[in-house]
């Protein structure tokens, strides 16, 4: 779960597109501390619930990468993200952490059904 408060802007240094387009490999670079970033977090990238897969670091900056799968890709726009795009970043809370936003699920599984015009 998450607030919905951004603690970081991270940017993508790296994507690439696996499976024929239904799955892209996302590196994105942030000011994270490197030890906190456990393969299987769930960090939110403009609101996208992801699951990291690998992290590392460099000279300068933390990275961790996710995999955006079709469904991801298909409702969200993360299938608009490129090398270069600057994301918002939160981590997804731990127990005891405060709430000081509202608490949102971040996870793209479907889109609601809309109120068509002309019907209560």
């Amino acid at each position: 779960m998450f607030t919905g408060i951004v603690t970081d802007i991270g940017e993508i240094v790296a994507l690439r597109p696996i499976a024929q387009g239904q799955l892209h490999r996302l590196r994105i670079a942030c000011s994270y501390d490197r030890a906190g970033i456990a393969d299987g977090a769930s960090i939110a990238c403009n609101g996208v619930c992801l699951t990291v897969v690998g992290s590392g670091g460099d000279s300068t900056r933390t990275w961790f990468e996710v995999d955006a799968a079709a469904e991801t890709l298909r409702l969200t726009t993360a299938r608009h993200w490129t090398v270069g795009t600057r994301l918002n970043l939160e981590r997804a809370l731990k127990i005891g952490d405060e709430l000081g936003g509202h608490i949102v699920a971040g996870h793209a599984d479907g889109r609601p059904a809309g109120r068509h015009a002309g019907r209560a």
